[in-house]
């Protein structure tokens, strides 16, 4: 019987694909759960499009998510990564059936996108000194975020100003943090800040050494799967 509802949310600009494979991991290594991984989310790329999101489009997402918490399931847990973080604390805060809390490189403070693309170029310009990892995203951010209008970046820092009031309203819920310390997005003083405004909760910081992207990093991602895997199952 799955008596564990467990679910996985992905962030902005991508597939869903870099998170398939915690997916997998879990749903093997847990008969109990139910694992539900949407993937294609509001400001989620479908092919090479980029879909118009307003704040009212997540809303909706995160209404759905909480309505199926309300199914008799022992257990809930959330695990949101990069902008999906942002959303998974929006729906810790909102329903008390949330269990155990992950969030992955979390943006749940919106960022300097000058400050990021300046950075980006930057390095960019630099490829040697770049990782296989790096490579492989900056071609696709290139490639990808041609497409993307003004106007959906402009929504996502308005979401960001949204969520950020919902960090300091989540109660009883255990969290991990997994902080990536050569993230390109998320910097030290952003996890500083979100543990913060989590206050008295009870958060384990879990740092690796890698990128933003760290699921496209296989000397990384296991680890991670496991030390998630790990903390779920805690008492």
């Amino acid at each position: 019987m799955k008596d564990t509802l467990c679910v996985i949310i992905n962030g902005a600009g991508t597939t869903g694909a870099e998170l398939s494979g915690l997916f997998k991991y879990l749903k093997k290594h847990n008969q109990n759960y139910f694992v539900h991984y949407p993937y294609n989310l509001p400001a989620s790329f479908v092919g090479d499009y980029f879909p118009k999101a307003r704040v009212k489009d997540f809303n909706r997402f995160i209404d759905e998510t909480v309505d199926m918490m309300r199914k008799p399931f022992e257990k809930v847990h959330v695990i949101g990564y990069s902008l999906g973080a942002a959303t998974a604390s929006v729906i810790a805060s909102r329903s008390d059936r949330v269990d155990k809390l992950v969030l992955i490189a979390p943006i749940v403070k919106n960022p300097s996108f000058r400050k990021f693309f300046r950075g980006f170029l930057s390095n960019f310009a630099k490829k040697e000194n770049l990782t296989k990892v790096q490579k492989l995203f900056f071609r696709e951010f290139i490639r990808r975020f041609q497409y993307v209008p003004k106007t959906n970046i402009w929504t996502l820092q308005r979401y960001f100003w949204y969520t950020k009031r919902f960090v300091k309203r989540i109660d009883n819920t255990d969290i991990l943090i997994v902080e990536t310390t050569k993230d390109e997005i998320v910097k030290t003083s952003s996890i500083d800040w979100l543990i913060r405004k989590l206050g008295d909760l009870h958060v384990t910081r879990f740092a690796v050494p890698s990128s933003h992207f760290l699921f496209f990093d296989r000397t990384i991602r296991k680890q991670v799967y496991e030390k998630i895997d790990d903390f779920l199952k805690e008492d």
